[in-house]
C-alpha cells in the first residue's frame, strides 16, 4: 500500500490525467466523432487514449455536468435537445449574447477595448461572411461563427458569461453535427451590425442588433427546417447561426 506521501505525488499526475481525457474526449464529442444517443463505453475510451479507468471515469463525469453526455445506468450516451429544450437553450443563448455585446460596447465606450481588440472582432465578423458562402463546408461555416460569438463572448470582460455561453455552444455543436452539412444558414448577416454598435460604443445598439441577430438564427432554424417529426425537427433547430 503506498504510504500518504507516495499518495499525495500521485495525484497531481493523476488530475493532468483526468484534465487531458475530459479535454480530449470534449473535442472528440464537438468535432462530430459521436452522434447524440451513442453509447460510450469507460473500456472502449480506456483504450483510445490509454489511460486507466480513474482519470476517464472523472472525465465523463465532467461532462456529464456539462450535459454533454447523459448516464443510463449502464454507462453514458451522447446526450441530445428535445425541442422544448433547444427553444430554452435558444432562449437563454438570446440573453446571454445580446449581454456579452451590450458589455463588450460598454467596454469600449469606456476606453477598455483596444485597437487590436477592435481589429480582431472584425477579423472575425469577416471571416464568419467569407465562410457562409458557397464552396465552404458547413462545419467550417459554424466554426467560424462560433469564433466570433465566443470572442464577442471575451470581449465583455465577464468569465461567468463566457463560461455559460462556451457551454451553450457545445451543446449546439452536438445536436447539429447529424444534419450540420445539410444547413446553409448557419451565419444570418448581421454580425456587421453588432461590430458597428460595439466600435461605436453604443451598448443599447450592440445588444438591439444581437437579439435580432439571435432571433433572426432561431427562425430560420424553425422554417428552414423540412424535418418530418419531432426528432428530426429537433436536431435541425438545433443548428443556430447566432
Amino acid at each position: 500500500m503506498p504510504s500518504p506521501r507516495d499518495r499525495s505525488t500521485e495525484r497531481p499526475g493523476m488530475h493532468n490525467q483526468a484534465e487531458l481525457a475530459y479535454r480530449r474526449l470534449r473535442e472528440r464529442l464537438l468535432s462530430g466523432q459521436n452522434d447524440p444517443g451513442d453509447r460510450l463505453t469507460e473500456l472502449d475510451l480506456c483504450e483510445e487514449l490509454g489511460m486507466s479507468r480513474t482519470p476517464v471515469r472523472e472525465a465523463l463525469r465532467r461532462l456529464q455536468s456539462d450535459g454533454l453526455v447523459t448516464s443510463t445506468g449502464r454507462g453514458v450516451v451522447v446526450s441530445s435537445l428535445s425541442p422544448q429544450e433547444m427553444r430554452h437553450a435558444m432562449q437563454l443563448h438570446g440573453a446571454l449574447d445580446a449581454l456579452a455585446a451590450k458589455l463588450a460596447a460598454t467596454a469600449q465606450r469606456d476606453g477598455q477595448l483596444s485597437p487590436a481588440q477592435l481589429a480582431e472582432l472584425k477579423d472575425a465578423s469577416r471571416h464568419a461572411a467569407r465562410n457562409a458562402g458557397d464552396g465552404v463546408t458547413a462545419a467550417d461555416a459554424w466554426r467560424a461563427n462560433l469564433d466570433f460569438h465566443m470572442l464577442l463572448a471575451r470581449l465583455s470582460g465577464n468569465p461567468l458569461l463566457e463560461d455559460a455561453l462556451d457551454r451553450i455552444w457545445a451543446r449546439f455543436a452536438i445536436v447539429s453535427r447529424t444534419n450540420i452539412n445539410r444547413r446553409r444558414d448557419l451565419t444570418p448577416g448581421q454580425h456587421d451590425a453588432i461590430v458597428r454598435a460595439i466600435v461605436a460604443g453604443d451598448p443599447e445598439a450592440a445588444e438591439a442588433a444581437a437579439a435580432a441577430h439571435v432571433h433572426e438564427a432561431a427562425t430560420a432554424s424553425d422554417t428552414g427546417s423540412g424535418a418530418t417529426d419531432e426528432s428530426d425537427r429537433a436536431g435541425e433547430s438545433a443548428s443556430p447561426g447566432a
